[in-house]
């Protein structure tokens, strides 16, 4: 007897183990309104199911857990029961469809699923922001098996991504003569996030006539524009890439107060249409240039000629002594021609007489 209830007892105790040790799945909501939560602030989350019910045709999941900054990554496989065309789709807080793959399964065939999704900074949820996914079908049935992940890429390491405008910009690291600073950003290639702009607020100690000197170096996939601005909203520089991959320079020199100065610096891929991917700031302060005094000490101690003459007098001597130097040349070449026009006439002479040719001739017979 006491061995049977022993027996009973441990048989107990397992059942009681298997639901812990072995999670049920997770059930899936139905719609946005009851749509599962999945916590990504641990990395990660798997999920599949089955749409096989004539009237379940969608199942919804929540992602809580995300901020911006973050790459929402969905990959996995669906298997068609039945054809039919489906749908994998990823959904805003406003039920919004930001980016989905929609295609048509054959009868046992497994389609991949591939997405991601670059997170850009919302001053609506500031700190916390929530998506949706739904796998959905319009006919037919499938099974599906996805894994949902996240992936940091956080604006010169600011815990976030760098806001779309001023008022919205992130601090830089500090930024002086005696350092070169660097720092990396991120922007989403257009249906691949929404983060198409970065602002950078630059607090620069300058002295008057300093050069800022800006260079953003993108990866190869990325072409950017970029500006220098002053608080109010003034550009002062603006270049942009030709080409994915070409770095793009800022240069400015002005008349800086001593001290801090505020800048703002904005990093653009044209609305996402250049492309996606990191790219580098490196932001130099160049003192103004100093003049070579070498040449101008040697000509204050050099030793003229004719000291008590100096160089202004010496040029105007010189062109002076030029100019009579051509006045005489001149005189010269009109005198040598009057001279030979007298000589002509000399020998000449008999024809101003009057007298012709014919009547000289006579006489000589």
């Amino acid at each position: 007897m006491e061995k049977t209830s022993l027996i009973v007892l441990l048989l107990s105790t397992m059942l009681l183990y298997i639901p812990l040790a072995y999670p049920q799945e997770v059930e899936p909501g139905l719609d946005f309104e009851t749509a599962t939560p999945l916590d990504l602030s641990t990395g990660s989350a798997s999920i599949s199911g089955s749409l096989t019910k004539t009237f379940e045709d969608n199942h919804y999941y929540m992602l809580t857990g995300l901020k911006s900054g973050v790459q929402v990554s969905i990959t996995g496989s669906l298997k068609g029961i039945e054809p039919g065309l489906t749908t994998v789709s990823l959904y805003s807080l406003s039920r919004a469809r930001l980016v989905g793959i929609d295609q048509v399964i054959g009868k046992n065939i497994v389609k991949k699923v591939e997405m991601r999704y670059l997170l850009a900074y919302d001053p609506a949820n500031p700190e916390e922001n929530t998506l949706y996914v739904r796998i959905g079908k319009s006919s037919g049935s499938l099974n599906y098996t996805l894994e949902i992940s996240i992936e940091y890429f956080f604006d010169a390491d600011s815990g976030r991504d760098a806001g779309a405008n001023m008022k919205d910009a992130i601090q830089a690291p500090s930024i002086s003569r005696d350092i070169v600073t660097t720092f990396r950003g991120y922007l989403a290639e257009k249906e691949y996030g929404n983060d198409y702009s970065d602002y950078y607020k630059l607090n620069i100690d300058l002295q008057p006539k300093d050069e800022i000197y800006i260079e953003v170096k993108p990866e190869p996939y990325l072409m950017v524009w970029a500006s220098l601005l002053t608080p109010d909203g003034f550009s002062l520089r603006h270049n942009k890439s030709e080409s994915k991959g070409e770095p793009v320079t800022l240069r400015v020199r002005g008349d800086w107060k001593t001290g801090v100065n505020t800048f703002y610096l904005a990093v653009e891929n044209m609305g996402g249409a250049g492309g996606g991917g990191g790219y580098t700031v490196k932001v130099e302060i160049h003192p103004p240039k100093i003049e070579n005094t070498t040449a101008t000490s040697f000509a204050q101690t050099q030793t003229w000629p004719w000291p008590f003459l100096g160089q202004e007098n010496i040029r105007n001597i010189i062109i002076i002594i030029a100019v009579v130097i051509v006045a005489i040349a001149i005189v010269v070449i009109i005198v040598r021609r009057r001279r030979r026009v007298i000589r002509v006439e000399e020998e000449w002479g008999g024809w101003s007489t009057g007298e012709s040719w014919e009547e000289g001739w006579e006489e000589t017979l």
